[in-house]
């Protein structure tokens, strides 16, 4: 009797159902990068520019970082190594350090640029007692694409820091790189912000948009992993993510021309990828509006387009028939439909370098685009011909001057590369998807983790709404004016509101809600990127 009572006193305490044991350490892959962040910046006010280095540099390690993290932190799906994971943690941690870092340098810096002239109010003259936070890097789609990226950053650490949450980093520090990729191709130049905008209401609106879009970003690629752990078949992604890829080019591309029949000078039957022709100017590039064929790279963009048509083909066969055949050769065209895309990504930046001078290149035809691209809102009400007049006297004196760079066309090029990262993921899900099932938390969790992260991102789009209309009857005079990007949020917010509405009143899980969340992320990207390049509006200054 008195063993079995020493047995039982030595046997381990059963675990507590619901408890979890998680300490401040678990937080620190969180944690130091901010503090390592305020350090820096610290040492640059303090030391001068030369101290530390400047946004562009630190958001290129970022990029590295990030990607590395993700290849790390991707092995654990067919090969888990507790060494790699670890490696992929702290990596993924370095490169938040690195992207929130080269954002608070870029603050410093833009104070620098106007030596903090901004304690008085432009307009008014009245003081400013948030003098400081007039200089936040909020003024264009550099500065919230930085935040964007720290924004998913920060709730992805502090997701990761359980171990069987890890995975999320591997889906979402890619789509972090492509956003930091997307502001490297934009460039770091500094815009003058309107005076009508220099409210204080300006950083609490983009602090908030920024953080959200980020967790909208997490919650997307929880979303998918549900998908995928829930049975979704990888032809099905991949039929959505190819689908995308095709309207994206056909659809709204403005460089890529559909057999030559949508833009000027341009002959019938040919196929190109146009960049917008530079010059460079006092604060870095400024952008003409001409275009100038760049080749090879739309026929690549082309070939790839119907290897990806001739994949989502066979899928859909695949699917509605059970047809193993139609599904070998649509994972054929995919995977050789990735190659013509890296084909036209280098063609294009080794040509954008090599080309010299294109001013020769941009016929009369185009003089009218430029001219409303120079003139902008005082072009507005402006007779044809003498906005014609205005651009020839400017291409005359600047012909020889005008350059292709990748900042001409920002958002084109990073559509292109994203094309390719994007296809290249897909394929690599298809290699030993159950073996990807397996390793992934069960579907409650991941459920959970989807409605936690969808709740906190609907919280921070309805505050967006309501600085961004207090901030507008601010500076517009009205609170709201059905402005795209103001309807691209909305409609957002919406979706998320059906999220949680559907969830609550309705009691739908799973598989429904996560589409919820996909669809509410992609209106998201549209409301951050497509509504400011493809809509105009009152937020086209960003």
């Amino acid at each position: 009797m008195s063993q079995a009572v020493k047995s039982i006193n030595t046997m381990p305490a059963a675990p507590q159902i619901g408890m979890r044991k998680t300490s401040i350490t678990n937080y620190l892959p969180a944690i130091l990068p901010i503090i390592g962040a305020a350090l820096m910046v610290t040492a640059r006010i303090k030391m001068g520019p030369t101290a530390v280095p400047n946004d562009g540099t630190l958001i290129v390690l970022a990029v590295l970082s990030y990607i590395i993290a993700a290849a790390a932190l991707m092995t654990n799906f067919w090969t888990p190594i507790g060494l790699l994971q670890r490696i992929g943690l702290w990596t993924a941690s370095i490169g938040f350090f690195f992207n929130l870092s080269s954002w608070l340098i870029r603050w410093v810096a833009a104070g620098d640029r106007e030596n903090w002239i901004r304690m008085t109010n432009q307009l008014t003259g009245e003081q400013h007692f948030w003098w400081f936070f007039s200089y936040i890097p909020f003024a264009n789609l550099y500065d919230l694409s930085i935040a964007f990226s720290f924004g998913a950053g920060f709730a992805t650490m502090l997701i990761m820091h359980r171990e069987n949450t890890r995975f999320i980093g591997a889906v979402s520090l890619p789509l972090m790189s492509l956003i930091l990729l997307l502001a490297v191709f934009i460039g770091n130049s500094f815009i003058d912000l309107p005076p009508v905008l220099d409210s204080y209401w300006r950083p609490i609106h983009v602090g908030v948009a920024s953080l959200s879009y980020g967790i909208a970003l997490v919650s997307f690629a929880m979303a998918v992993m549900y998908l995928l752990k829930d049975g979704v078949k990888i032809e099905a992604m991949a039929v959505a993510v190819a689908g995308f890829v095709i309207v994206g080019f056909l659809g709204f591309s403005q460089s890529y021309d559909r057999l030559g029949l949508f833009k000027e000078n341009i002959s019938l039957g040919s196929i190109s990828y146009r960049m917008n022709a530079v010059v460079p100017g006092p604060r870095g590039v400024f952008s003409s509006g001409g275009r100038v064929a760049v080749p090879w790279v739309g026929e690549m963009i082309t070939l790839s387009l119907l290897l990806l048509t001739a994949a989502v083909i066979g899928f859909l066969v695949y699917l509605y028939k059970n047809n193993e055949s139609a599904k070998r050769y649509g994972h054929l065209a995919l995977k050789v439909s990735v190659l013509p895309l890296v084909i036209a990504t280098v063609a294009l930046f080794t040509q954008v370098r090599s080309m010299g001078p294109v001013g020769s290149q941009i016929g009369n035809e185009q003089l009218h685009a430029i001219g409303k691209n120079l003139l902008r809102d005082r072009a507005v009400g402006m007779p044809y011909d003498q906005i014609v007049a205005q651009a020839a006297g400017w291409m005359q004196n600047n012909r020889d001057s005008l350059v292709l760079n990748v900042q001409g066309n920002p958002v084109e090029v990073a559509s292109l590369v994203s094309a390719a990262a994007v296809l290249l993921f897909i394929i690599l899900f298809s290699y030993r998807t159950e073996k990807i099932r397996e390793s992934l938390p069960a579907l409650e969790k991941l459920d959970s983790l989807t409605y936690k992260l969808v709740g906190v991102a609907f919280a921070g789009l309805a505050i967006l709404l309501v600085t961004g209309a207090v901030w507008a009857n601010e500076s517009w005079g009205r609170y709201w004016g059905w402005d795209a990007k103001e309807t691209g949020a909305l409609v957002a917010w919406l979706c998320y509101g059906g999220y949680l509405h559907s969830r609550i009143a309705h009691g739908w899980t799973g598989r429904r809600s996560a589409y919820f969340a996909v669809v509410g992320f992609l209106l998201v990207l549209f409301t951050y990127l497509g509504v400011s390049y493809l809509l105009p509006g009152l937020h086209s200054y960003a």
